[in-house]
């Protein structure tokens, strides 16, 4: 009898110390979470300085999360045009993006950075863009698009590419230049006399000036490296007409879904993946510049008499009636030292 006690006493030890681990894998199950993914959109080459500066963004938000965070970056128009992410991002079907000016579409203060001849170099513009000029821009996008912006991210200053040699204010004169579909930058091309403006998606740029259907286009340096425009264009004035920096947009609601940690994780690796960005963005113009006169392309720097006529010629009006509250923003820019 005593055996047979002693039998059932191991089988209900033996059941017990199953049934224990069953319900210990059963909580390691219920208690193991996927890593939160956060798929990032933008529109510039897999090799440019802003994009470099994205997965630098990403390095920081996987390392800083240990894996928690998974930022799925996705350059060079990846996930559609900018106008398609942008409602993607604004629906939430994707978490963040660098729509560029088209945020002005649904925000119009969004566009402030982009007026032309607003900065006056580099220096002036990352501590105006860092400082409370540039979050005064952002402060009402959240109540107004859903959206929240984490910072500027800088492209560079535009130049003008060209088939001809402008060295002179007429030299523009029946010239046929692309710019980006964004009321802005049609508003400053038809201000320059006599030339003939052309809007088309960046993504048809490169055979339109391959095929002569426009003389000419405008973007910074490393886009015309990156995007390889010197090998359908020669000359470039450096009339550096406008500073683009891209808002780092992030969906609110998604947002409002982390943790703080995470959020603050998010944060601090915006704003130092956009120092980042400034650091080469500035480096990259220099070696582009270097770069493009050992390959053949002329480079005109206006002198100051006809970059006082280039200024001239847009009359900022416009600007402040297509994107209201801009003329307030833009003016504390222009006092920042």
């Amino acid at each position: 009898m005593k055996k047979i006690i002693s039998l059932f006493i191991t089988l209900v030890l033996i059941i017990s110390a199953f049934a224990g681990c069953a319900k210990s894998s059963d909580t390691d199950i219920a208690t193991t979470t996927e890593p939160i993914k956060i798929r990032l959109a933008s529109q510039q080459a897999e090799d440019h300085p802003q994009t470099k500066a994205l997965y630098k963004f990403k390095e920081l938000v996987e390392g800083e999360s240990n894996g928690g965070m998974i930022v799925e970056v996705y350059p060079n128009c990846q996930l559609g045009a900018p106008e398609a992410y942008n409602d993607s991002l604004i629906q939430g079907a994707i978490e963040m993006a660098l729509p560029g000016t088209v945020m002005a579409q649904s925000y119009p203060l969004a566009a402030t950075p982009e007026m032309p001849w607003l900065f006056r170099d580099w220096d002036h513009a990352r501590k105006a863009l860092n400082g409370p000029e540039g979050e005064a821009i952002h402060s009402g996008i959240i109540e107004a698009v859903g959206v929240r912006c984490l910072g500027m991210m800088p492209l560079a200053f535009r130049v003008i590419t060209s088939n001809k040699e402008i060295k002179e204010y007429d030299d523009l004169n029946g010239l046929r230049l692309r710019v980006p579909n964004i009321p802005l930058y049609i508003d400053f091309a038809k201000g320059l006399s006599g030339v003939n403006v052309i809007s088309m998606p960046l993504t048809e740029l490169f055979t339109a000036l391959e095929q002569d259907v426009v003389d000419a286009q405008e973007n910074p340096y490393a886009t015309i490296t990156t995007s390889k425009y010197y090998e359908v264009q020669e000359y470039i004035l450096e009339s550096k007409h406008i500073f683009t920096a891209h808002g780092m947009y992030i969906n609110e609601e998604f947002y409002q879904s982390l943790s703080d940690e995470n959020q603050q994780i998010i944060n601090d690796a915006s704003k130092e993946s956009i120092d980042y960005c400034y650091d080469i963005s500035i480096q990259a113009e220099i070696d582009a510049k270097k770069f493009l006169e050992e390959n053949g392309i002329k480079i005109t720097v206006p002198d100051e008499a006809f970059k006082e006529k280039l200024r001239e010629s847009y009359d900022p009006t416009n600007f402040y009636k297509m994107y209201p509250g801009s003329k307030e923003v833009a003016e504390k820019i222009k006092m920042v030292q």
